[in-house]
Order: structure tokens, then C-alpha cells, then sequence
């Protein structure tokens, strides 16, 4: 554990220290907690919204074991691919917009819940592609996608989701008569 406070400010760890294992089993479980809630809340939305309900723990389960493979293949090197850093890959909420509207082009058109799952993996199958593909330009990309860009994006990814988070307020989407009630807004 650092001691000299002079040379780290308030830090209780530097970059080598090594905290102790009751300490490191705090901070892996805090850790854990958090990637679980970025990893599923998107995947709660939506199966939500879509109305896939028994297909949700399913979504739930896909999306931990992609982001735990993912995170392994990113915290290991092998040739080009991975950072070789603990960084762990989850899903995110930038997607969820183009996810349902291709959801409901689905449902609208009579498809059912299984239709559904198929178009939105596929669509996440035909995006990582294009991920892959960006990834080889981002420093070029540097000059398109400025912190203006980027600052903009997640404050409309963020209202977009207002009404979802308001819906969820105030008891969700199968609330029906009890939508708005005290007893939701208490236990939100």
C-alpha cells in the first residue's frame, strides 16, 4: 500500500501496489455489481418494450456470457486483436434506438417474438462487422467523431430514454390501471 502521500496525492493505491485480498474482493464485487447493471439494463429495455417476455432471461444469460468472452478476448494479446488490459466489454445503450425500431418493423408486420430475436441479432452480427472494419480507421475518424460529436450522441441516447425510464417510474409497461400509483413511485 502506498504510504508516502506526498508523491501520490490522496491515492491509497498506485499503478503496482496490490491491495489486500479482502480489499481486492471488495472492489472485484463493487465491480461486478456495476458491469451487471450496464450489461442487462439494456437487455431488460428491450425485451420490455419489444414485449419478448419469456425470451428476457434468455437475452439476460446471451448477453453476460458475450460480454465475459468478449472481456477476455480483449484483456489477452494475441496479434492484433485485444489490449491486453482488464477492460471489460459490455452492451450499450448508443444501439438500443436502431435495436427497436427494427423490433417493431418486425412485430408491426406480424412477426413474431422469435422473428424478432432473429433480426436483432442479425443486426448486431452485420454491425460488428462495421465496427471491425471502423475500427482499422479510428484514428482518422479522430477528425470526424470530436468530443462535440460524441458529447451530443450520449445526451440523445440519454433522452431517448426518458420515457422509458418514466414508464419504468411509474410501475412499467404492464401497469395497466396501477401505472402512476404511489405504491410504484415509493418502491422506484
Amino acid at each position: 500500500m502506498a504510504t508516502d502521500t506526498q508523491t501520490t496525492g490522496s491515492l491509497i493505491y498506485t499503478l503496482e501496489d496490490k491491495p489486500e485480498p479482502p480489499a481486492a474482493a471488495l472492489a472485484a464485487f463493487q465491480h461486478i455489481l456495476a458491469s451487471i447493471v450496464g450489461i442487462v439494463t439494456p437487455t431488460l429495455v428491450i425485451g420490455g418494450v419489444l414485449g419478448l417476455g419469456e425470451y428476457v432471461p434468455y437475452l439476460i444469460a446471451m448477453s453476460l456470457l458475450v460480454s465475459g468472452v468478449a472481456t477476455f478476448i480483449q484483456c489477452k494479446t494475441i496479434g492484433p486483436v485485444g489490449s491486453g488490459l482488464l477492460s471489460v466489454q459490455g452492451t450499450s445503450f448508443a444501439f438500443l434506438g436502431p435495436i427497436l425500431a427494427a423490433g417493431f418493423a418486425v412485430k408491426n408486420n406480424g412477426g413474431t417474438p422469435e422473428d424478432m430475436l432473429a433480426m436483432i441479432f442479425g443486426l448486431c452480427l452485420a454491425g460488428c462487422v462495421v465496427e471491425i472494419v471502423l475500427s482499422q480507421f479510428i484514428d482518422k475518424l479522430g477528425k470526424i467523431i470530436t468530443p462535440t460529436v460524441t458529447g451530443i450522441v450520449i445526451t440523445v441516447i440519454g433522452l431517448s430514454l426518458v420515457k422509458v425510464g418514466f414508464t419504468d417510474f411509474a410501475g412499467g409497461v404492464g401497469a395497466g390501471e396501477d401505472l402512476g400509483k404511489p405504491i410504484n413511485l415509493i418502491m422506484a
